[in-house]
């Protein structure tokens, strides 16, 4: 999963992850409190509307919802509980296609504030989202 420095102040994350369900369950996966429980543990928050509240992980991160089109995008802010007060939240976003073994989902989560957090959560994508989601369908 590659990691692109944007700018010397911006770090971005750009990557594409087959997950085998179709766009609309892949949706509802990630915005679901109930599933996301069940794939992820912990306790979610998610108000499925444009500035709804967002968190997952029981709360470790918080955020808003940005864009909320079912089986085809979502966006929201993304802010772990450890950042600094000063630091902004960054942004995740998700499109959804149609892929011959489920849905190809492509994200981008922008405005990381260092290339260590690029880092964690360039393997935090695969370890805690994509990869328990992944698990979630095929069991």
């Amino acid at each position: 999963m590659p990691a692109v420095k944007t700018t010397d102040k911006n770090f971005a994350i750009k990557t594409t992850y087959v997950v085998y369900a179709s766009p609309e369950k892949v949706f509802e996966a990630l915005t679901d409190p109930g599933i996301i429980s069940s794939w992820g543990g912990g306790l979610a928050i998610v108000e499925n509307k444009i500035d709804g509240k967002f968190e997952l992980f029981d709360g470790w991160v918080k955020g808003e919802v940005k864009e909320y089109d079912p089986g085809k995008e979502l966006s929201y802010t993304w802010k772990p509980e450890e950042w600094a007060k000063k630091v902004s939240p960054s942004l995740v976003n998700y499109k959804f296609k149609v892929h011959p073994a489920g849905t190809e989902v492509i994200l981008e989560h922008t405005g990381l504030p260092s290339q260590e957090e690029t880092d964690k959560h360039t393997s935090g994508w695969m370890d805690f989202i994509f990869e328990p989601l992944n698990e979630y369908f095929t069991s």
